[in-house]
């Protein structure tokens, strides 16, 4: 039977403990700011669990969320470039594809195709000279988040480790807002269930990043909760220091 938590309702001992009760469950569903997702600490186990649940295909790649911005710019290494673009966008409701990092062996690397030409609603940040005239290329890649955590599961900002997660859905079902909108199955999957209240129910946007250093800019993936348009706006903004 899955442990349900109500993370407003913790206290500081109850905020310690939630980590170990993370880290004792195969997988958890817990809010973000943007839909509920499913997962747990970045272990085979989870990600054989996660492709179970979803009914998805086990070498489909997963996400990592980290609690904050200085704990996922501790543990993946990103070039300048990244590292500055990661600073302008999170935390916030994007999903950014980052290059693979060398030193990472876990979970598997994505991958993604750049052709030689630009494609189309392709964005410009901090490229010398423009965009290049790059060739064809394919991209190993880690797609990480780091959620503007909302008062209900603010605590989840405390963990000391990331998780490997998706959407807390069936493969193709849709993003629950609410832990009540979690489809039975998939719930039932779950040995522990992170209550935080409702979300904005908009699944993230998906930005590649993985072009930057090459000088081909960065491009839309997904539309979520923020259009082209605000997003452009946010790159053309003044870099600010990493948020917490």
């Amino acid at each position: 039977m899955s442990r349900l938590i109500g993370l407003a309702r913790l206290d500081a001992g109850g905020r310690a403990e939630l980590a170990a009760a993370i880290a004792a469950a195969t997988l958890v569903c817990f809010p973000t700011d943007t839909v509920y997702g499913l997962g747990g600490v970045a272990t085979p186990a989870t990600a054989a669990a996660l492709a179970r649940a979803k009914g998805r295909p086990a070498d489909k790649p997963f996400q990592l969320i980290y609690p904050t911005v200085a704990a996922l710019l501790s543990a993946v290494a990103l070039s300048p470039a990244v590292t500055s673009a990661v600073r302008r966008l999170l935390p916030g409701p994007f999903t950014l594809v980052v290059p693979y990092p060398p030193t990472m062996s876990f979970p598997p690397a994505g991958a993604v195709e750049w052709p030689a030409a630009a494609p189309p609603q392709l964005g410009t940040f901090a490229v010398a000279g423009g965009l290049a005239a790059a060739q064809p290329a394919t991209v190993a890649t880690l797609g990480v988040r780091v959620p503007a955590w909302p008062p209900g599961a603010a605590a989840l900002a405390g963990l000391p480790f990331a998780l490997l997660a998706s959407s807390a859905n069936q493969s193709g079902g849709a993003d629950p807002a609410a832990l009540d909108q979690v489809d039975p199955a998939v719930r039932a999957a779950c040995e522990l269930l992170l209550d935080g209240g409702p979300t904005s129910g908009v699944s993230s946007t998906v930005i590649d990043l993985s072009g930057l250093e090459a000088g081909r800019g960065y491009r839309i993936l997904r539309a979520g909760t923020t259009d082209a348009a605000a997003i452009a706006a946010i790159f053309a903004s003044k870099e600010g220091p990493a948020a917490p």
